[in-house]
């Protein structure tokens, strides 16, 4: 692959911000703060491109959206917060072994692997009991109680 401007700012910018999770448009909007003037379209070939090459990796989110980060060639996996789009990354050596093994077991031969688990942070879940403590309006969630037998009077 030859060292374009581009790619070459693209790749710089991932070493500048190595512990981040960034979309095309975070990359985008980072370059030309700088006074380069490099079209939306110039960096998704770009990082294309690097992806291509092993440099960076992504990871789609199911919704449209996929995440970018430089390529540390150490597999890891992610969580995603639905409601503040934090982003945090974990490696397990069970779940790991378990993939391999049922790839094994199905005669499957793995190129790549992504997991990612959705759900709320510590961060948002307090901020969500929070409101729901402060606000009348919001329903705190009902303890289930376990069904009595009809037949008992206890």
């Amino acid at each position: 692959m030859r060292p374009t401007l581009s790619r070459i700012l693209v790749i710089e910018f991932f070493h500048e911000h190595a512990d981040q999770h960034l979309y095309v448009e975070d990359v985008y909007r980072g370059l030309n703060g700088d006074a380069q003037q490099l079209s939306l379209a110039t960096v998704h070939r770009a990082m294309s491109q690097l992806v291509n090459a092993g440099l960076l990796s992504c990871v789609a989110l199911g919704d449209g959206r996929t995440i970018y980060e430089l390529n540390k060639g150490q597999p890891h996996d992610h969580l995603v917060c639905t409601a503040c789009s934090r982003i945090a990354e974990f490696f397990d050596t069970v779940i790991e072994s378990r993939q391999q093994a049922i790839a094994g077991d199905l005669s499957f031969a793995i190129s790549e692997r992504h997991l990612v688990l959705f759900g709320l942070c510590a961060d948002c879940q307090n901020r969500q009991l929070q409101t729901r403590r402060s606000d009348p309006k919001v329903a705190l969630p009902l303890t289930v109680r376990p069904k009595r037998n009809r037949l008992s009077r206890a």
